[in-house]
């Protein structure tokens, strides 16, 4: 496995592409197969956007459920209805 990034996110994570022995660019599987979702605050990438709307309306993967929830909106609703128990 190949990773190719230079950018960080605000939590310091690399922003990256990875490759595989195969030399697909496992970013593109993910999204094509319904497993992850087109970020588009880090990747403008029409292919990227055409390859989540192909997974959506072939509703493979996550696209299956009828209201899946995109990860930042999970993190967003989880912290705003968290208590600290100490």
């Amino acid at each position: 496995v190949m990773v190719y990034g230079e950018k960080y996110d605000r939590y310091k994570r690399l922003i990256a592409v990875v490759a595989n022995e195969k030399k697909q660019i496992v970013n593109q599987e993910m999204i094509k197969q319904g497993m992850a979702w087109h970020f588009k605050k880090y990747s403008t990438d029409p292919y990227y956007a055409q390859l989540e709307i192909n997974a959506r309306k072939g509703k493979v993967g996550l696209w299956r459920d009828p209201n899946p929830i995109a990860p930042w909106e999970w993190r967003k609703h989880t912290i705003k209805n968290t208590t600290l128990v100490r």
